[in-house]
């Protein structure tokens, strides 16, 4: 069976090794981020919907569970959009609790925790970890460019609202964009909200990929201490994944495409992801330059080179 929602494990700063599961259809998402790293979005919606892959997904998952033998940390609901507007998300959730005792994380924008549904479902989650760049309105609409009728002060009170009745792990997510929600204007009345929520951690992440908007640039070596100190102890930078006890896989063509469907990455992070040693990621990387050809790109950013497919679903 051809994995159509299932992808990885792949290597996560936060997770492990994380299994990926892909609720939605690339790209449904209720914002349109300038930083995204999976481009602009092409259904902004809010409005849950069912996309018709529930049994697929748990069909997919039972199929590589039984036959993977590499390292597993945890199963995430992330991919191509917001999956929390899959309608279907918690009754994916109850099956696939059914048939593996492994974690489940919620990577989420948080931006629809203001219904009681997805709340409800949302609860299940062993570990969730929700967005939340800016509580102030001009910038939000600037960084985020959320779907039209989204309210920033309902969002913030519904994450409140589920971060306090929420007993798992729950790691809050600030991107910060460089000259966007920066400043320490910006930091600070993040702060006063943030100290209204329950959260173990706050995990400061930047642009690390090529964004949906070239405008969007990462923050500087020399914020971060001015980041943290104003944010406060519960705050994580430098989330980098070791490199250490990386397990060699089989994997080959179909696998390197798959990742890059969904995400950039530098060859560093191909190698990583699916434990391909860097003689044959070389080899693999050539043949789908001569097979894909211009579907197969390669973006500088940041002084690095990040390998992308595009035109497929």
């Amino acid at each position: 069976m051809k994995n159509k929602h299932i992808f990885g494990p792949v290597p996560s700063r936060r997770l492990g090794y994380s299994l990926g599961i892909d609720l939605v259809k690339r790209k449904y998402c209720s914002y349109d981020c300038i930083y995204c790293e999976v481009g602009k979005t092409t259904n902004k919606i809010i409005d849950r919907i069912d996309f018709g892959n529930d049994k697929i997904i748990v069909e997919e998952l039972k199929t590589f569970l039984n036959d993977y033998t590499g390292r597993i940390d945890c199963i995430t609901f992330t991919g191509s959009g917001e999956p929390t507007l899959n309608v279907k998300m918690g009754s994916i959730l109850n099956e696939v609790k059914k048939i593996t005792k492994l974690p489940v994380t919620l990577l989420t924008n948080g931006s629809l925790f203001f219904r009681e549904d997805i709340r409800n479902e949302s609860i299940n989650f062993d570990i969730v970890i929700p967005s939340l760049d800016s509580v102030i309105e001009e910038t939000f609409m600037r960084v985020n460019k959320p779907h039209r009728d989204l309210n920033l002060s309902e969002i913030i009170k519904g994450l409140i609202k589920f971060s306090n009745d929420y007993k798992g792990k729950i790691y809050l997510e600030i991107l910060l964009v460089k000259g966007f929600n920066d400043s320490d204007g910006d930091l600070l009345n993040l702060r006063k909200i943030v100290e209204k929520m329950r959260v173990d951690k706050i995990q400061i992440n930047t642009v690390v990929r090529p964004p949906a908007y070239k405008e969007a640039k990462p923050i500087d070596e020399n914020d971060k201490q001015r980041i943290k100190n104003i944010l406060g102890d519960l705050v994580e930078l430098d989330l980098v994944f070791s490199q250490n006890n990386i397990v060699q896989s089989n994997s080959g063509k179909k696998e390197v495409t798959e990742l890059l469907k969904r995400r950039p990455c530098t060859f560093e992070q191909i190698s990583i992801s699916l434990g391909i040693d860097g003689e044959k990621l070389k080899i693999i990387l050539d043949e789908l330059q001569k097979e894909m050809k211009d579907k197969l790109k390669v973006d500088k950013f940041d002084g690095e080179f990040y390998y992308k497919v595009v035109g497929n679903e």
